[in-house]
C-alpha cells in the first residue's frame, strides 16, 4: 500500500514538474496568520508556486531539524552536507527534496524564481548530491495543495502573502523569520490600504 502511494506521488510530481517548467508561475512566501489552527503550518513561512488552476507546491523554509544529511546518512557521499535538513511539509515526510540556485538545471525541477529551483524527483536529488551547487538546502517532505485548495485557505484568511526572494530562502538563522514576515506582510497591507 505505501509503495503504491509513493509511486503515485512520484508520478504526480513528475507531471507537476513538467507543467511548472513550462508555465509562468511565480513563487510567493505564504506566511501563516497568527493563531493558525493547523499544527503543520503554525508559525511557518512557505515558499510556494502555483499555476492557475493547478496544484500548489512548496516547502516550509523556517523549520530546521536537528539532523543533517551527514548525520542521517553517515557515508563519504553525504559528508559535505552538514547543514540541517529542514521539515518541508507534511506531504511525503520520508522523501528528500531540495531547493537550490543555479544558472540552469537540466534535470527535472520546479522553477520557483529565475535561477531558483525545487528538486522533487529522486534522479534530480541524486544529480545534486553528486554535484552540489553552492546554494542548496535539503527538505524532508514538502507542502502541497490540490487545485483550488490554497485559494480557499487564502480566501479564509489563513495566510499572509509576501513576494518571494532567494536570499530569504537560504537564511542561516530562521528562528525569527516568521515574526519578521508577519511584520513585513502587515506593512505591505498597510501601504496598500493607504494608497486607496
Amino acid at each position: 500500500m505505501k509503495r503504491s502511494r509513493l509511486a503515485a506521488l512520484l508520478a504526480f510530481l513528475v507531471l507537476a514538474t513538467a507543467a511548472y517548467a513550462q508555465g509562468s508561475s511565480k513563487a510567493l512566501f505564504l506566511v501563516a496568520r497568527p493563531g493558525m489552527p493547523d499544527p503543520n503550518f503554525r508559525e511557518t513561512v512557505v515558499l510556494v508556486t502555483q499555476e492557475e488552476g493547478a496544484e500548489a507546491t512548496g516547502v516550509i523554509i523556517n523549520r530546521p531539524t536537528n539532523r543533517s544529511l551527514a548525520e542521517v546518512l553517515p557515508s563519504e557521499r553525504f559528508k559535505p552536507f552538514k547543514e540541517p535538513v529542514f521539515f518541508g511539509g507534511p506531504v511525503a515526510p520520508q522523501g528528500l527534496f531540495a531547493v537550490f540556485q543555479a544558472d540552469r538545471f537540466s534535470g527535472a525541477a520546479v522553477t520557483m524564481l529565475p535561477g531558483l529551483y525545487l528538486a522533487v524527483v529522486p534522479d534530480s536529488i541524486d544529480t545534486l548530491l553528486n554535484n552540489p551547487p553552492p546554494k542548496i538546502r535539503f527538505f524532508a517532505g514538502y507542502s502541497g495543495w490540490a487545485p483550488g485548495q490554497l485559494r480557499g485557505e487564502l480566501d479564509r484568511g489563513d495566510w499572509l502573502v509576501v513576494d518571494a526572494d532567494a536570499d530569504t530562502v537560504f537564511l542561516k538563522d530562521t528562528s525569527r523569520l516568521w515574526q519578521d514576515m508577519v511584520r513585513r506582510a502587515s506593512a505591505v497591507r498597510a501601504d496598500a490600504t493607504s494608497v486607496r
